[in-house]
């Protein structure tokens, strides 16, 4: 990846790569990439000027050696597949939110009493439009 180290001080460095700017997916990737660095502490991207600034403790070198070897592709495949493994003790403790809940019991009950109290035509053709317009999530 090619980047100008813009500043350096004591166990910080902040960096411009040679980018107009950076997308969301693409600061959320270089974040990802650079927050699991042994010795980082903390990662800030500047999107609109495609910067990144690095705290750490320890040797600098780590950090430049991965921004030399750093691809975009590479970090996406390993976000992905971070993202699957998740333990059943995890997916135990997590919790909905309470507003989130509220809003999923509001749209099922919709949908139960539209189901109960519309007429068989009327019923195939709400859910035929909303398998049409069902968008992924």
């Amino acid at each position: 990846m090619n980047y100008q180290i813009i500043s350096e001080s004591n166990h910080r460095i902040r960096i411009r790569l040679s980018v107009p700017r950076l997308t969301k997916e693409q600061a959320e990737i270089l974040k990802y990439a650079f927050s699991d660095l042994k010795g980082v502490t903390d990662v800030v991207i500047y999107r609109a000027t495609a910067g990144c600034a690095f705290q750490y403790t320890g040797d600098r070198n780590k950090i430049l050696d991965r921004l030399n070897t750093f691809r975009f592709e590479n970090v996406t495949m390993m976000a992905d597949e971070e993202e699957t493994r998740i333990s059943m003790s995890e997916m135990k403790n997590r919790k909905l939110d309470p507003a989130l809940k509220r809003r999923l019991r509001a749209r099922i009950l919709a949908e139960t009493v539209f189901d109960i109290a519309m007429p068989m035509p009327l019923q195939i053709g709400y859910h035929v439009y909303q398998m049409i317009t069902l968008k992924d999530v």
